[in-house]
């Protein structure tokens, strides 16, 4: 099985780290034991880094080291290049944003004035707030004109969350923290928001540390995960497949706990599998067409699709023997509906509520890309096996020969 890597990111294109941590230490007073000993890491620019670890491991403390809101007892922190450990703490903050579990907005003020906090600190000019205050918005999927004179009070969990990314966000930094920001809020606004951050990341491709005490948060949205022993000790970091298929110890492999192959089902979206093959009718069209369609199928339905090819309809064979034209709305509503960028995970959790254990999948615009269905996922998940079997054989392959050449 593989070492634990302290600096993986070297083994990739050679760039530099965004963030590299050497012997970072913390003990704090009047304790007899560390609370992080002697962590060194590397974290690459422009990839989720996620730490994970059971509660007490230290994860928010070696997040809070980073941006020195908790000043190190040793170590080093380095960011782009520059050593930061000695800087000023308030301007290194203010190269990092920060995003809590409690959010922390203000609730006073309005929610342009809390996304505006640190830019009027920098000095920027009203127009420049303004301006960065509503293209955040936009970013997170709120109107502008809707929300910017609001007060956090009026606002859902899942709203003051998605501005509390868009506070830290609005100096544009180049790194943003984030402890836990998703655990307090319910479990279908939690997806929706991680779904959410995944897309904004591929528009922003910020350098994002993550803390989260939850395998599954992390596995599906880290680039890699430190898995944290006691006092912030590494017990493996890798990439999310990495550490499912082939995990350090047998402490990874009890936090990781049963279940590895569901979690791998995070690490692919609904694009990178072929659709299963579904009847799909798009009107207008009649009956007959709808039964043509179906016939040798071996579904229970067909799927409707509107003139713009957005889902419409399901139908089966005893709506097509109803009077009323196929576009009076016969049959049931064309869900669930997953966009394609959405995991398989999602998608089979949305499927085994479904009536036809099927999900319909759209691109950004509402279009149907297609149908994807447990035996989608199934092939899935045995091609994923079959992709970690070989990797762990050609793991072992080469330690084989490296004990030979040895």
């Amino acid at each position: 099985m593989s070492e634990p890597q302290a600096h993986p990111s070297k083994a990739g294109n050679g760039a530099e780290p965004m963030i590299r941590l050497e012997q970072l230490t913390k003990r704090f007073p009047r304790q007899p034991d560390y609370a992080v000993e002697n962590l060194s890491m590397d974290i690459p620019a422009g990839e989720i880094v996620v730490l994970v670890g059971p509660s007490g491991c230290g994860k928010t403390t070696t997040m809070r080291l980073i941006n020195r809101l908790i000043e190190p007892t040793s170590g080093t922190i380095i960011l782009e290049g520059e050593d930061v450990t000695g800087v000023n703490a308030d301007a290194l903050r203010r190269r990092m944003g920060y995003v809590i579990q409690q959010i922390g907005l203000f609730p006073h003020v309005t929610i342009a004035g809390n996304i505006a906090i640190v830019p009027r600190m920098l000095g920027w000019k009203k127009k420049r707030i303004t301006e960065r205050v509503d293209e955040l918005l936009e970013l997170v999927g709120m109107d502008p004109d809707a929300y910017r004179d609001r007060y956090p009070k009026e606002l859902s969990g899942g709203q003051r969350q998605r501005v509390g990314v868009a506070r830290a966000m609005a100096a544009d930094p180049p790194v943003i923290l984030m402890d836990e920001p998703f655990s307090a809020i319910d479990p279908i606004t939690r997806d929706r928001l991680q779904n959410e951050f995944l897309r904004l990341q591929a528009v922003i491709k910020k350098t994002i540390v993550f803390v989260t005490h939850d395998i599954d948060e992390a596995v599906k949205l880290g680039d890699r995960i430190a898995i944290l022993r006691d006092k912030s000790k590494i017990a493996q970091y890798d990439t999310p497949e990495h550490v499912l298929t082939n995990p350090a110890d047998a402490y990874v492999e009890d936090f990781v706990g049963a279940g590895a192959a569901i979690r791998r089902l995070n690490l692919s979206r609904v694009d990178e599998v072929e659709h299963a093959d579904w009847p799909i009718v798009q009107l207008p069209a009649e009956p007959a067409d709808v039964r043509e369609a179906l016939r040798g199928s071996g579904k229970g339905a067909a799927l409707l699709l509107d003139e713009e090819r957005r889902p419409f309809r399901w139908v089966d064979a005893r709506d097509l023997d109803r009077p009323e034209r196929l576009e009076s709305g016969v049959g049931s509503p064309a869900l669930p509906v997953v966009r394609s960028s959405t995991t398989l995970h999602t998608a089979l959790n949305e499927m085994l509520k479904s009536g036809y254990g099927s999900v319909i999948v759209v691109d950004e615009s509402g279009a149907c890309q297609g149908v994807i269905d447990l035996e989608t996922v199934l092939n899935a998940v045995h091609a994923m096996r079959a992709e970690a079997l070989r990797h762990a054989a050609e793991f072992e392959q080469h330690e084989l020969e490296e004990v030979g050449g040895s």
